[in-house]
C-alpha cells in the first residue's frame, strides 16, 4: 500500500500541493487526472524521491519514506518510475537496459529474469537491438520491463502514453489494463487524459491546484460529477445558463431563454427566481423530428457542423446560447433541429460554478 499523509510543497508563495492525502490498498491503479500545474508531476516526483516535500508523510507498505525532516533516499524506496521520454540508454541493447538494476545477481538468474521480462512484455525477438532500432510503443515496453526488474512495491508512470500517436495509445491503454492486473502492483499514474485513465484505473483522483477535487472509480465519478469542471472532462462539455422557474422533489423546471427543461437538481439547494448553470453531455442528446412536440426538447438552428471522426459535432443555436449534439451525418446550415434532452445527458450546478 502507499500511503500519502497531509503532503505539502510550495515554490516560493504558490501551492504545488497543499495538504494532499491519498491511500492506494496494494495491488491497485490510482490515476492521476487535471490540467498542467494542478500539482500531478510534483507529486510522482516526491514519491519517487526525486524533491522533498515541506511538510507531511509518504509510505510504503508501512514503512515511512519521507517525513518532515528526513527522506530514504531515491535509490533505497521500493519503487520505480517509467518516464514520459522513458529514459533508456541510446548505447545499450535492450537486455542490458532492462537488467541493469540486476548487476548484483549472478549471472546466470540475472539473464533468466531479464529474459522472463521480455516474454512478459512481448519483446524477445527485440532483445538485442538498441533503442534507437525500435519503435515508441516498444521502446515504452522496455522502460516498463527495466521498472520491472527489480520488483518493485509501487510502479510509478509519468504520462507514459502522451508522445504516442493516436492509434499506439489506444492499443496501449488496452494492453495497460491486461498488464497491471497480471503484475499485482500498486500503480501511480499520472495523464492529462480522463479516458486514458478510465480504461484500467481502480481509483481516479481529479486535481486541481495541489488538491483532490474528488477521487472513486472511474464510472461513478463520471456518472455523478461534483463539479461542473470535472463534468467537463467527463464529456458534459458543453454549458447552457438558465433560471429557476420551479421546484418538485426530484426536478427543476429551467427557463432557456423562451424555452425550458426539466433537469434532476444540483446538489446545493436553489429556488424559484436562482440562476443555473447546466453542463450537457453533446454525446447523450438525441436529434429528432424538428416538427415533432416531444418533451424535454430544445429547438434552434444549425449554426456549424465539425466532423470529428465517428461522428458530426452539430452546434445549434438556440437563440443567445448554442448547444453541441454529435449526429451521425450532416444535418445542413441554417435548418431547424430539434434535440431531445434526457435526464442522463445533462447536471445542474450553481450559476457561478467554474467549468
Amino acid at each position: 500500500m502507499l500511503t500519502i499523509k497531509d503532503l505539502s510543497r510550495r515554490f516560493g508563495a504558490a501551492a504545488a500541493l497543499d495538504v494532499f492525502s491519498l491511500s492506494v490498498p496494494e495491488g491497485e491503479v490510482a490515476c492521476l487526472v487535471g490540467p498542467s500545474g494542478c500539482g500531478k508531476s510534483t507529486l510522482l516526483r516526491l514519491v519517487a524521491g526525486l524533491d522533498r516535500p515541506d511538510a507531511g508523510s509518504i509510505a510504503i507498505g508501512g514503512e515511512t519514506i519521507s517525513e518532515p525532516g528526513w527522506a530514504l533516499e531515491p535509490h533505497k524506496r521500493r519503487l520505480n518510475m517509467v518516464f514520459q521520454d522513458y529514459a533508456l540508454w541510446p548505447h545499450m541493447r535492450v537486455r542490458n537496459i532492462i537488467g541493469y538494476g540486476l548487476n548484483r545477481l549472478p549471472a546466470p538468474e540475472r539473464m533468466e529474469k531479464v529474459d522472463r521480462l521480455l516474454e512478459l512484455m512481448q519483446i524477445a525477438d527485440l532483445a538485442d537491438r538498441l533503442p534507437s532500432q525500435i519503435s515508441g510503443g516498444q521502446q515504452q515496453r522496455v522502460a516498463i520491463a527495466r521498472a520491472l526488474a527489480t520488483d518493485p512495491d509501487v510502479l510509478l508512470f509519468d504520462e507514459p502514453l502522451s508522445s504516442l500517436d493516436v492509434q499506439l495509445r489506444l492499443e496501449m491503454r488496452r494492453e495497460f489494463g491486461s498488464l497491471f492486473k497480471a503484475l499485482g502492483k500498486t500503480v501511480l499514474y499520472v495523464t492529462h487524459d480522463p479516458l486514458e485513465a478510465c480504461a484500467f484505473a481502480d481509483t481516479l483522483v481529479v486535481m486541481s491546484a495541489g488538491r483532490i477535487e474528488q477521487m472513486g472509480r472511474p464510472e461513478a465519478l463520471f456518472a455523478a460529477p461534483r463539479s461542473a469542471w470535472i463534468a467537463t472532462l467527463a464529456g458534459y462539455d458543453t454549458r447552457l445558463d438558465g433560471t429557476v422557474v420551479s421546484r418538485a422533489e426530484h426536478e427543476i423546471r429551467v427557463r432557456l431563454g423562451d424555452q425550458a427543461l426539466s433537469v434532476r437538481p444540483p446538489t446545493a439547494p436553489v429556488s424559484e427566481g436562482d440562476s443555473i448553470r447546466l453542463m450537457v453531455n453533446p454525446g447523450r442528446l438525441r436529434l429528432v423530428d424538428a416538427d415533432g412536440h416531444q418533451d424535454n426538447a430544445l429547438c434552434g438552428t444549425v449554426m456549424q457542423e465539425l466532423f470529428e471522426g465517428n461522428g458530426w459535432r452539430v452546434a445549434i443555436d438556440l437563440g443567445g446560447q448554442h448547444l453541441s449534439v454529435m449526429h451521425p451525418s450532416r444535418i445542413g446550415l441554417g435548418q431547424r433541429a430539434r434535440v431531445l434532452v434526457s435526464e442522463s445527458s445533462v447536471i445542474a450546478f450553481e450559476a457561478d460554478a467554474r467549468v
